[in-house]
């Protein structure tokens, strides 16, 4: 079984943070475009916009609303299975061939998740190359030892 070195380890437990606070602030963000979306027209129109402006205003947050949905069950369901994995695979649950390709999907995730979620793009990343190469320097040493 594959026993995860400390900082791979640290850096995914920071990456499952980071990504389960990002998953919070679009639930935020969609509750927020939610009440927004919600406004009366006419209360829209009594605080100085324009009939054109309101109609506008609230087709935009109902944009934002539906954006904010998709991307939030999106990083919920990304998150829930990243959990699951990367738990498994600091407690030692995989086998090496197992590790080596949760260690590749965590690269590929980490690669993804640049794109919307620096922080944990760059955790991902930088773990899943961290724990690659130690699991390849372990593997050479034991060889070595042979």
């Amino acid at each position: 079984m594959h026993k995860m070195e400390n900082t791979p380890k640290t850096l995914t437990i920071m990456g499952l943070i980071v990504e389960g606070m990002a998953f919070l602030v679009f639930v935020g963000l969609t509750v927020l475009a939610s009440l927004l979306s919600s406004i009366p027209k006419a209360d829209l129109i009594t605080q100085g916009f324009s009939d054109s402006d309101a109609d506008l205003f609230l087709s935009v947050s109902s944009v934002f609303y539906t954006v904010f949905i998709i991307i939030g069950s999106v990083l919920l369901v990304m998150f829930m299975v990243n959990l699951v994995l990367f738990t498994k695979l600091m407690k030692g649950h995989f086998t090496e061939k197992q590790a080596k390709q949760l260690f590749v999907y965590q690269a590929v995730w980490g690669g993804i998740s640049l794109l919307f979620n620096t922080i944990t793009g760059v955790l991902y990343l930088v773990s899943a190359i961290q724990a690659h190469t130690s699991q390849k320097n372990h593997r050479n040493r034991q060889l070595g030892s042979e």
